[in-house]
């Protein structure tokens, strides 16, 4: 018999239709981690409209483990981040933050922290949507990424060549190495043609970045030239980091 097994807050990462007529939501919560719900009803139903992807807010969950079925019967939604759907920009954005959550099964285990990091990162696009602020969009999909990598351990070492193992100074131009996935000291980045220079204001900016709340941190300004280095470093990483190809980036929204 199915029976109300969970109730708790959550954020709708996508949704998409099944041949059944029926809706099946994808939500991440602290408790449950990522849940595939289905939302039954037609196209009408209020509760369509209300558990629809990016909403943030209190879900209901049936389970009947007899028919193997999970199923969404309520949800509340609290934040609804309306902004992002009037932007290309934040679509393609909050898209990504979704599909990585859902590629790297939450950041590998860490629900509570990839439920914060994204409801963070929504949060923010829809402030710069709303806003009409395309640079704190961008600032925001890079931030998403090194502070997921960090909570996955997979940040490279900004300080050691991910190629021959040297130092390298902070007070240099850093080079990202595409082949390696770190960083390269200036020597092995000349041998690199597609390796991409970071200037040493995109390091300042993510040791500025690093001590504050992430809606804070995306405030701080930083160079354009060293914004597009730091999205498209963040981006490769997405791409190393992710257990299967990122849809998103490979849509040319990017």
């Amino acid at each position: 018999m199915a029976i109300r097994s969970a109730s708790y807050g959550a954020v709708i990462l996508r949704s998409r239709e099944v041949p059944s007529g029926a809706r099946v939501v994808t939500l991440l919560s602290a408790e449950d981690g990522l849940v595939d719900a289905f939302v039954f009803g037609g196209g009408k139903s209020k509760l369509r409209s209300l558990a629809s992807p990016w909403h943030s807010g209190r879900a209901w969950i049936y389970r009947d483990v007899a028919k193997d079925l999970v199923k969404l019967t309520d949800f509340d939604p609290d934040r609804e981040f309306a902004a992002i759907r009037g932007d290309l920009a934040a679509i393609a954005s909050a898209s990504f933050v979704s599909e990585f959550i859902t590629a790297t099964s939450a950041l590998g285990g860490d629900w509570a922290d990839a439920l914060d990091l994204s409801t963070s990162a929504l949060s923010t696009l829809d402030e710069a949507a709303a806003a009409g602020n395309s640079r704190a969009v961008d600032r925001a999909v890079a931030l998403f990424v090194l502070r997921a990598l960090d909570l996955m351990g997979m940040t490279p070492d900004p300080d050691e060549c991910s190629i021959c193992a040297g130092a390298i100074r902070r007070d240099t131009i850093h080079s990202y190495s595409r082949r390696s996935g770190g960083f390269a000291c200036a020597h092995c980045a000349e041998a690199e043609p597609e390796a991409i220079r970071l200037p040493p204001g995109a390091l300042a900016w993510l040791d500025s970045a690093g001590r504050r709340p992430f809606e804070e941190a995306v405030r701080v300004g930083l160079g354009d030239e060293a914004a597009r280095a730091l999205k498209a470093c963040a981006l490769d990483l997405a791409r190393k980091a992710a257990d299967a190809p990122l849809r998103t980036l490979n849509s040319g929204l990017f």
